[in-house]
């Protein structure tokens, strides 16, 4: 029988299949199946919550390149209460910690580690095995403390983003506790200075080749699992697809994902079809009779075969099988006004073109849509005994409206999401009648670590009245996308 394990402590078992034995893979080994493995920027629940209603088999908490580094703590933070609070379900859990040359991945492991979870941690930027034992060492003493059997935690590093990492890949997925690896061209492209990372056709460039043959052999050489790197254009499903399926083919055992979208294609394409797993399954049966190579469909079969034939039915043992991906339909491009990440540079200032005269309707359908009882917006009475004589129109409604004058020359067709507001200040009030006109500073412009086809702008949106005086302030943070090449 074959043993299950939630950690891969031993990598030698094997089984007897036509009178030999075989070494087992790596997914005989683990209980963990990682064929997608969806990133979760820490500290967002909106994209939690998609996450965990997806059929992806882990999910990794990111604390490194999708949170800014002033926001940490509090994406540290609130990482923290998930893996208290959230249900994961059957999902495998990770966090990837901060690079081991920045002053945040001690505090990330020390405030993350849990009795239960994190079952692994994902490790930036390692460069050598040393890398490994110190992550090892710092987790020894935690989990002692977390009520966890010392070396249970498992590593799953990333052993290309460095230039001294692709040759050294073998000894790191060797190490204690790692129990898959998987590699990254950003960081290694950055470092190199590149000019691109593909070719015209999608194809990577030889020395990225290179670099994702060397984590594949290296996994295979330790029988750890094997994943494929990100796929940064979210909108070509049918280029994820293919990148997923020729991952599958060469050996790989799941790939990272960075949309929803893209969880079930990578499923489907680490999972045996129905058929492949019934030809599988007919060949072993096969040689159960035979001391040798024998003949099977009009195939010779040898020892090579049978090893192949034997990682699909361990593939398929466990997981359910998925016969067909449907693609969604592609969703129109329109016309857009906004501006790219790469038009956004710090200390640009645009004025904004539409203005608006406030009126008493809108201040009443905006208050009661919201519920909002407040006598100060709704009771003409009541409000002619504050300090201001009359009534206020809802604060809501104005900033609501100073982020909808801005949104044309700012972030029409080109925002991916916005991301939440950082500071809203009204240092005059709006009445009825006053007319507002809008503009847009930006504050700063971070392109994403992770994802080349996007960064992270924060805008400041000032509105003010027809006397040019400040209503309202309101700075926020936007994913914006950078002009398609």
């Amino acid at each position: 029988s074959l043993r299950s394990s939630p950690f891969v402590a031993e990598r030698t078992v094997c089984v007897c299949v036509a009178g030999a034995a075989m070494r087992l893979s790596p997914l005989a080994l683990a209980a963990r199946r990682l064929r997608s493995l969806h990133f979760v920027p820490g500290g967002v629940q909106k994209f939690l919550d998609k996450a965990l209603a997806s059929k992806a088999d882990a999910l990794i908490l990111d604390l490194e390149d999708s949170v800014a580094p002033a926001d940490k703590p509090t994406a540290r933070k609130e990482v923290c209460r998930w893996l208290d609070d959230v249900d994961f379900g059957a999902k495998t859990v990770l966090v990837r910690i901060n690079a081991l040359d920045t002053p945040f991945w001690e505090e990330d492991l020390t405030a993350t580690l849990r009795r239960r979870r994190p079952h692994l941690y994902m490790m930036p930027k390692v460069s050598s095995k040393s890398d490994i034992e110190r992550v090892g060492e710092v987790l020894a003493n935690l989990e002692g403390a977390a009520g966890r059997e010392v070396g249970s935690t498992g590593l799953l590093p990333i052993v290309t983003e460095v230039p001294q990492a692709p040759l050294r890949a073998q000894e790191i997925a060797s190490s204690p506790r790692v129990e898959a690896v998987t590699w990254g061209a950003e960081d290694l492209g950055a470092e190199m200075g590149v000019k691109r990372r593909k070719d015209k056709d999608g194809n990577w460039l030889d020395i990225f080749q290179l670099c994702q043959s060397l984590t594949l052999l290296a996994a295979k050489a330790a029988n750890v699992q094997a994943i494929d790197t990100v796929f940064t254009d979210l909108k070509d499903t049918a280029g994820f697809r293919t990148e997923a399926e020729r991952a599958a083919d060469s050996g790989f055992d799941g790939k990272m994902t960075i949309h929803p979208a893209q969880i079930d294609i990578a499923n489907a394409a680490f999972s045996p079809s129905a058929e492949e797993l019934q030809a599988a399954t007919e060949m072993l049966a096969a040689a159960e009779t035979q001391t040798g190579a024998f003949r099977w469909k009009g195939q010779m079969i040898d020892k090579p075969h049978l090893r192949q034939a034997q990682r699909l039915v361990e593939r398929g043992a466990d997981v359910e099988l998925v016969t067909e991906v449907a693609s969604p339909p592609a969703w129109p491009e329109g016309p857009h006004h906004g501006k790219w990440f790469d038009e956004l540079r710090k200390g640009l200032v645009v004025q904004h073109a539409l203005t608006r005269t406030v009126t008493e309707a809108d201040n009443l359908l905006f208050t009661t849509l919201s519920l909002n009882p407040a006598k100060l917006h709704l009771d003409y009475e009541s409000a002619k005994s504050t300090p201001f004589g009359k009534p206020l129109v809802n604060s809501m409604y104005t900033v609501a409206l100073l982020v909808g004058i801005s949104v044309l020359e700012t972030t029409h067709g080109t925002t991916i999401a916005n991301l939440g507001f950082q500071e809203i200040l009204f240092p005059k009030p709006v009445f009825f009648g006053d007319t507002l006109r809008a503009e847009t500073e930006v504050i700063e412009a971070r392109a994403s670590g992770s994802d080349p086809s996007r960064g992270i702008v924060t805008f400041e949106h000032r509105a003010f009245n027809q006397r040019g005086e400040l209503v309202c302030k309101a700075r926020r943070n936007a994913l914006m996308r950078k002009r398609p090449s």
